[in-house]
Formats: C-alpha cells, sequence, structure tokens
C-alpha cells in the first residue's frame, strides 16, 4: 500500500495541472475572493461613494444630502423618472411643497428590483429620520420641554460576545462553503487519472500482476486522492490567513475583528473535515474505477459536484433560518460538514452534531471503499474503450 501510496504522491505532485488546482488555486480564490468582495461591501456602505440625483429645489436639506452623497441635479421629474427607466439613476428626489402643517413631502423615485437602489434609498431614510429628529429635539427645547422627550422609548444595543471576536457573519458563512467545495474541487484533477486515466494508458494491468494485493492498491489510491483533496482545503484556509496578514486592500471591512478561529473552532473544523475529506476521496475513487475511461469518469465527477455544492451553498443560508441548531442537518452530508464549522466560528460548537456528522461522512466512505475494492476485484475492472 505505502508503494502505490508514494507513487500516486509522486505523480500528483510531477503534474502541473494537479498542484495549480489543488494548491496554489485555492490560495488565490481566496485572496481574489475577500479582497473582491471587501472592496465591493466597503464602498457600498460608505454614502460618499454614492450618487443621487434630485430634483433642483433651494431646499436647504439639500446641504445635507450633498455633504453625504454626490447629489446631481435635475430640471423636472419626467427627467429624473427617465433617469430610472434607463438606469442612469439609483434614487431620484422630487422635493415637493410644504403642507400648511408643516410637513415637507419629498417623492423617491427608484427601481424596486434594483439592490443598489435599495441601498441608497435606507442611507437617504437614515438621514432624513436623524434630520427629523434634530428638528424636533429643537421644537421641544424652545417650547421648554426636554429633547429626550422625543424619544419616549429607546431601544439599547446591547452585544453579547460569544467566543472570541472576530469575522463577521458574511465571512463565517462563506468560510465553511469554500473550505467543504475545495476539499471536493481539489482532487478533481487528479481523480479522472487515477484509475479511468490507467485504463485509457493501459498501465492497470501492469499494477495489478504486481506482488500487492487489490485491496492495498485501493488504499494506496485513496489515501493519496484523500491527501491531495485534504491538502486543497488547507490551502483554502491558508489564503485566508495570507490576506489577514498581509492586511490587503479591501481585507478591512471583512476582517475588522480578526480571523476569530478560536482552538476550539480548529478543532472542530479538523474532526469534521477530515471523514468528509475520506467521503470525498472514495466517491471519486469509486466514479474513477467504475468509468471505463477519463471523459466518461469525468462526467460523473461533473455530475455529483452538484450533490456537494447543492447543500454546500446552502450553508451559507442555513443561518437566516432556525435549521442551523435542528438535528436533521447533521444527517445531511457535505451540509453537516458546513454548518459544524459554521457554529464553530461563531463560538456554538456542537459537540453532539460534530459526532454525527463524523459517523456519517466515516460511514459513507466505508461504504464506497468497500464498492471499489469489489470493482477492483472484478476483471471488468480492466474495461475500456
Amino acid at each position: 500500500m505505502k508503494q502505490v501510496y508514494l507513487k500516486e504522491v509522486r505523480e500528483m505532485l510531477r503534474d502541473k495541472r494537479t498542484r495549480s488546482m489543488a494548491f496554489f488555486g485555492p490560495i488565490f480564490m481566496m485572496i481574489l475572493f475577500v479582497c473582491g468582495f471587501g472592496s465591493i461591501l466597503g464602498s457600498v456602505s460608505k454614502t460618499q461613494n454614492q450618487t443621487i440625483h434630485v430634483l433642483k429645489t433651494e431646499n436647504p436639506l439639500t446641504q445635507l444630502l450633498e455633504k453625504a452623497f454626490k447629489v446631481v441635479y435635475v430640471e423636472n421629474e419626467q427627467a429624473g423618472e427617465e433617469l430610472i427607466r434607463k438606469g442612469d439613476a439609483k434614487v431620484f428626489l422630487a422635493f415637493g411643497a410644504q403642507t400648511t402643517g408643516g410637513q415637507l413631502d419629498i417623492d423617491a423615485y427608484f427601481d424596486p428590483k434594483a439592490q443598489g437602489a435599495q441601498i441608497v434609498l435606507s442611507q437617504v431614510s437614515g438621514i432624513i429620520e436623524t434630520a427629523n429628529k434634530k428638528a424636533l429635539e429643537q421644537t421641544l427645547t424652545s417650547s421648554g420641554l426636554p429633547a429626550t422627550a422625543a424619544e419616549p422609548v429607546k431601544l439599547v444595543k446591547k452585544e453579547v460576545q460569544i467566543g472570541e471576536k472576530g469575522a463577521g457573519e458574511f465571512i463565517v458563512s462563506m468560510l465553511p462553503y469554500l473550505i467543504v467545495i475545495w476539499a471536493f474541487y481539489g482532487g478533481f484533477s487528479m481523480a479522472t487519472d487515477l484509475v479511468a486515466g490507467e485504463k485509457e494508458k493501459a498501465t492497470l494491468e501492469t499494477l495489478l500482476i504486481s506482488p500487492v494485493t487489490r485491496t492495498q492498491i485501493v488504499l494506496g489510491k485513496f489515501f493519496a486522492l484523500a491527501s491531495l483533496c485534504l491538502a486543497s482545503s488547507v490551502s483554502s484556509l491558508i489564503g485566508f490567513m495570507l490576506v489577514s496578514l498581509l492586511k490587503l486592500p479591501g481585507t478591512s471591512f471583512l476582517l475588522k475583528g480578526g480571523l476569530g478561529i478560536t482552538p476550539t473552532a480548529a478543532i472542530v473544523t479538523i474532526l469534521v473535515l477530515l471523514p468528509t475529506v475520506a467521503m470525498f476521496a472514495a466517491c471519486l475513487l469509486s466514479f474513477s474505477t467504475y468509468a471505463k475511461n477519463a471523459r466518461e469518469a469525468q462526467s460523473y465527477i461533473s455530475l455529483a459536484s452538484f450533490v456537494v455544492v447543492v447543500p454546500a451553498a446552502f450553508s451559507q443560508l442555513i443561518g437566516l433560518t432556525d435549521a442551523a441548531n435542528q438535528g436533521w442537518v447533521n444527517f445531511v452530508p457535505v451540509l453537516n460538514t458546513a454548518n459544524n464549522i459554521r457554529n464553530a466560528l461563531l463560538g456554538k460548537p456542537d459537540w453532539i452534531g460534530t459526532a454525527i456528522t463524523v459517523t456519517i461522512s466515516g460511514l459513507i466512505a466505508a461504504l464506497l471503499l468497500v464498492v471499489v475494492v469489489r470493482l477492483f476485484n472484478r476483471e471488468e475492472v480492466l474495461t475500456r474503450v
């Protein structure tokens, strides 16, 4: 088994495509992902980077808007609406006449389907709300009433820190997804050549007649593929740590509190990741063994990737529901791994869920390995097209 393992590892390290896909790809993609999303989200959150269109008016409120936004004045309402329809403006404000009660109506035109418009509109609403509060406080003070009467009920927000301070919800939801995805895709390139590729090159026969049992051949190939999958997943973590240490542009917004990876989170991640890697490696190896050539193996693996991506992607949204704390999640392969990593990063490790996840992934890996061994013990394993 050791000889087969070392042989596969040597071939893996010699293959430029495998090195790029499994080792450097995750690091580069993680850096690109964090820097890209950080820059975009950081830019959107700053009102100074947002442009609003305003109907020409002498209202002093426009001065307040000019301090917060880039203001572009429009001649009439029809022109403003047309800008919204064409997508050339996110929000158009039209100041109306002041009513007898002293209230000023401002019509805000926007496209409800445009997310950017929703963000700008919420920022405008916040500024107007602040202006209203200040005006009310001044009125109360001039009437001899305390300014606090403007807010008879005040909601005081008090954060409860769970675990160590670290990355925000965005990173916490995305990091488990990326770790799991790279554990699968890291072995993608090698898996097609591992058995199906050897059938095409007619080198599998030589391996089968060597003084090594077929079970040892399967285990050697399995551990080599599992090592590659694990290395790929770890590479994504290395990329994440590099982003934090190098303080690259755009990362400060997403990593304000650092990585937030506690020793407990690291232990949980390792515990659930190892059997998941074994499950992925056994799955990839079974398809490569069953296929008659590399192209057929690639077709099977491509279809299987959807089964991995869907639950992994769902793990990003599960935090918005109560499902993250429900027991059934721990019985769903892939989703259970991502969810347990997510909970650990949030400082809420579920040890029972971790144990169930390890058991489920381990059993699936063992079952698939039994299938691969049986395929290797059949003469049809040499069939190729």
